[in-house]
C-alpha cells in the first residue's frame, strides 16, 4: 500500500517538475486522491482474501480434527486422515507410512485413492528403506518437502504410476518421526505453500492424537498388569483357603485361621482396588487431591497406633498436575513408607514435607523410630517396591537410617 501511494506522489512531483499544459493542482488532488482510493481498496481486498483464506483453512481443520474424535487406533487414524487429505484439501491421492524401526523400513499403512479401491485394502503394498526416495529422505530428516517436479529428482520412486508433483510431510510422535504423509498429483508444480501448510496442521493433529492413543494403550496395559499382579494372586489365594476351610472334619480354630486370612485377603484387594480407581478418575489430577488421600491415610493408620504426624507444604502445590502413572507412584511410595513405619519403627512422631520448586517435587518422611541398616536385605518388599516405584518414574529415592534416632525417606522426581 505504501509503494501505491509512493508513485503517486512520484508522479504528482514529476508532473509539476516538467510543467505539462493543463496540469492543475485541482486535477492533481482527484488524480492523487483517485490512487490512493484504489491503493486502499486492494489492501482491503487483500486482507479480507487473508481472512477468508484462513477461515476456509480453519473450517478444514476444525472439520479434520473432529473426524479424529472417535478413531480409537493407530490405523483408524491413519486411514481417516488419508481419506480426509484427498476429501477436503483435493488431492488426488494419499498414502500414509509409519516407520518400523527394527527395520528402519516405512510400510504402507493406509491410503486414499487410486492405491486403494475399496473398504482398508491398499494395492500392490510397497516398503520403502530409511532414506532412500522422497518419502524415506523426509522421514530420515524430518523435514517436509515439496518437489514440483518429481521427473528431476533422482529420489523419486514410482509406486503405482508416475506422477509429476509430490508433496511430503512427516508425523512426529514423542520426538522422533513415527510416521509420513505423502501425496502426489500427475500435474508439475500443482503443490503450494498452502498445501505444506494445511498438511503440517493436519500432521500436528495426528500426532496429537497417535500421542493421546498410545499412552491410553500403555494405560491400559498397566492397568491390566496391576490388576493381574496384584489382585489376581490374591484372589486365588482367597479360592485356595475358602477350599480348604469348607473341608469336612476340619478343626474349628483352623477353620477360623483359614477365615481370617480370607477376610485379611479380601480388605487388602479392597484397598488395591480403591487405589487403583483412585488413580485412574480425572478428577485427582490435581496434587492437591493426592495431599488429601495422603492425610485421609495417614490419620487412618496413624492415630489407631499413638503416633504423632505433621504435614508441612511449601511452594506452589496447589498448581501441580500430575500424570495418573505419577499420582499413583507418589502415592504409593508414601503408603508403603506410613505402613513400615506403623509395623517396624516404633516411633512416637512422623513428619511429612511436601516441596515444589519450580519443576522439583520433593517429599519427604521422616520418623523417630528405632532405624534400621537400609543396605541390608529384609524379607519384606517394602523398600523394594518404593524404589521400583522410584525408578519406574525417573525419580530419586533416597533412605537416610540411623539407629535409634531414625529414619528419613526423601522422594525426588520432576514434573513437566
Amino acid at each position: 500500500m505504501l509503494s501505491g501511494l509512493g508513485l503517486a506522489l512520484c508522479a504528482e512531483a514529476q508532473l509539476k517538475d516538467n510543467n505539462i499544459p493543463g496540469f492543475n493542482e485541482k486535477n492533481t488532488s482527484w488524480w492523487l486522491y483517485g490512487a490512493i482510493l484504489f491503493v486502499a481498496a486492494m489492501a482491503v481486498y487483500w486482507v479480507i482474501h487473508s481472512l477468508q483464506q484462513r477461515l476456509k483453512e480453519e473450517k478444514i481443520i476444525s472439520a479434520f480434527a473432529t473426524s479424529l474424535y472417535g478413531q480409537k487406533t493407530v490405523e483408524d487414524i491413519f486411514w481417516n486422515t488419508a481419506k480426509n487429505c484427498v476429501e477436503k484439501i483435493g488431492f488426488v491421492d494419499c498414502v500414509i507410512y509409519q516407520l518400523d524401526e527394527t527395520g528402519n523400513l516405512l510400510l504402507q499403512k493406509a491410503a486414499f485413492g487410486p492405491k486403494n479401491p475399496w473398504r482398508r485394502e491398499i494395492i500392490n503394498r510397497i516398503e520403502i528403506p530409511l532414506g532412500k526416495g522422497i518419502v524415506g529422505s523426509v522421514a530420515q530428516t524430518g523435514n517436509a518437502e515439496i518437489i514440483h517436479n518429481t521427473a528431476a529428482d533422482s529420489r523419486y520412486i514410482v509406486d503405482d504410476e508416475s506422477r509429476l508433483s509430490e508433496i511430503t510431510v512427516p508425523v512426529w510422535v514423542d520426538g522422533k518421526v513415527f510416521g509420513v504423509i505423502d501425496s502426489e498429483h500427475p500435474q508439475k508444480g500443482f503443490f503450494t505453500g498452502y498445501h505444506l501448510r494445511m498438511l503440517k496442521k493436519i500432521s500436528a493433529i495426528c500426532s496429537e492424537r497417535i500421542v493421546k492413543y498410545l499412552a491410553e494403550d500403555r494405560l491400559r496395559s498397566k492397568i491390566a498388569r496391576d490388576l493381574h499382579d496384584e489382585i489376581g494372586s490374591t484372589l486365588t489365594s482367597i479360592n485356595i483357603l475358602s477350599k480348604v476351610a469348607m473341608q469336612k472334619g476340619l478343626e474349628s480354630d483352623k477353620v477360623e485361621a483359614y477365615l481370617q486370612k480370607i477376610k485379611d485377603n479380601s480388605g487388602n484387594i479392597m484397598e488395591r482396588m480403591s487405589d487403583i480407581v483412585w488413580a485412574i478418575n480425572p478428577v485427582n489430577d490435581s496434587f492437591d487431591k493426592v495431599i488429601l488421600r495422603m492425610k485421609e491415610f495417614a490419620a487412618e493408620i496413624l492415630e489407631p497406633a499413638g503416633i504423632n504426624y505433621y504435614f508441612n507444604e511449601e511452594g506452589s502445590l496447589d498448581k501441580t498436575q500430575l500424570n495418573l502413572e505419577q499420582r499413583k507412584d507418589i502415592y504409593l511410595v508414601f503408603k508403603e513408607a506410613i505402613n513400615n513405619i506403623v509395623k517396624y519403627s516404633n516411633g512416637t512422631e512422623v513428619n511429612i514435607v511436601l516441596r515444589k520448586k519450580n519443576d522439583n517435587l520433593k517429599m519427604i518422611i521422616m520418623d523417630n523410630g528405632g532405624g534400621f541398616n537400609a543396605e541390608c536385605e529384609y524379607p519384606g518388599n517394602g523398600l523394594k517396591n518404593m524404589q521400583s516405584r522410584a525408578a519406574a518414574m525417573n525419580a530419586t529415592l533416597n533412605i537416610d537410617s540411623i539407629k535409634d534416632t531414625g529414619t528419613t525417606i526423601a522422594l525426588e522426581v520432576i514434573i513437566t
